[in-house]
């Protein structure tokens, strides 16, 4: 499988100002000082592997969408955030007629559904779209945004074949050749994860979801549903200080409690996902270097046992590393 990443910002969309593009630019024209960097070639392995991140890229700023490759004809989309216009022009160029897209929604909040009115392929005869998910309003919500006087063009517009499905969080789906399996998540109005299997390879799309106390507990189901898996898409907009302090209830989490979490689901890769429409590349870039520092901590800590004792802990082994999503991203499994 191939997870590509379209949109990795939470809340609203976010672009980068020219007061910030001129500042990569002149910390690009800086770092290059001295460097023999005559061939384009050249220019794109130092901007690749020796610019820091935020001066050669940016963590980009559309709202949450993954389109998952498994090797099936058909596409497999989470959420419909704007990241979802970049994957419809992706398919456009493409010249691809007459395909089936399965679109899951984790909830309808409007970061997650703001990108469907733009989405070029449900406007094609031919193609076949059915969204996915566990509110039984995704029907309403998404005619209700296309309504005046908040859109020009109705729903009705749309000229593929449209259709929903309605699951319950029990239920393992089988289609784009994998399996998919759903988990209640606390947010406001709820959300639902997604865990995806394909052979021996899995990851779970978790975003908009708040660990409270129950998540330290010794059962924990979220827990078991992330077990074991090659990647842990994980809503990590707040610091740990953030999430206990006046965000608290906000429905989302931090990236302390991500490894924490993922450190007790084996799990191999956390991606953390859902940023913060404030944060900066370089904020990011620290977000990801705390994050970090964390984990190499943690690895070394045990609990208050002497080593030695029968039943005293390990120190701890995953997760294996931790990213920052990014759209353009493209993690293969």
């Amino acid at each position: 499988m191939k997870v590509h990443f379209k949109g990795t910002r939470g809340s609203i969309p976010t672009a980068p100002s020219s007061d910030v593009i001129r500042e990569k630019v002149v910390a690009t024209l800086l770092a290059a000082r001295g460097k023999d960097l005559r061939s384009e070639s050249q220019i794109r392995e130092f901007v690749d592997k020796v610019l820091p991140f935020q001066d050669g890229h940016t963590y980009g700023g559309n709202t949450p969408c993954i389109n998952v490759e498994t090797g099936s004809d058909d596409f497999l989309i989470f959420d419909g955030g704007s990241g979802i216009r970049c994957l419809s022009q992706d398919i456009l160029k493409a010249n691809l007629t007459n395909k089936t897209y399965h679109i899951f929604f984790s909830h309808l909040h409007y970061d997650h559904i703001q990108g469907i009115p733009f989405f070029a392929p449900a406007y094609i005869p031919g193609n076949k779209i059915i969204f996915h998910g566990c509110h039984n309003t995704i029907e309403q919500a998404l005619k209700d945004q296309m309504r005046t006087p908040y859109f020009p063009i109705p729903f009705d517009t749309f000229a593929a074949d449209i259709s929903f499905e309605i699951h319950s969080p029990s239920e393992t789906l089988n289609l784009c050749d994998v399996e998919i399996t759903m988990h209640e998540q606390n947010h406001p109005g709820v959300s639902y994860g997604y865990r995806i299997d394909q052979g021996e390879k899995s990851f779970v799309y978790s975003t908009d979801a708040e660990h409270k106390k129950l998540a330290h507990g010794k059962e924990y189901p979220f827990v078991d549903f992330i077990k074991q898996t090659d990647m842990l898409i994980f809503d990590a907009p707040y610091t740990h200080s953030q999430s206990i302090g006046n965000r608290e209830h906000w429905g989302h989490s931090s990236n302390i409690m991500g490894v924490e979490l993922a450190a007790r689901g084996e799990v191999n890769t956390l991606a953390l996902f859902h940023h913060d429409p404030a944060s900066t590349d370089q904020e990011l870039d620290d977000f990801l270097s705390h994050t970090k520092n964390f984990l190499d901590r943690s690895k070394l800590a045990v609990r208050e046992t002497r080593p030695g004792i029968p039943g005293a802990p390990s120190p701890r082994a995953h997760p294996n590393e931790v990213i920052v999503a990014y759209d353009g991203l493209v993690f293969e499994l």
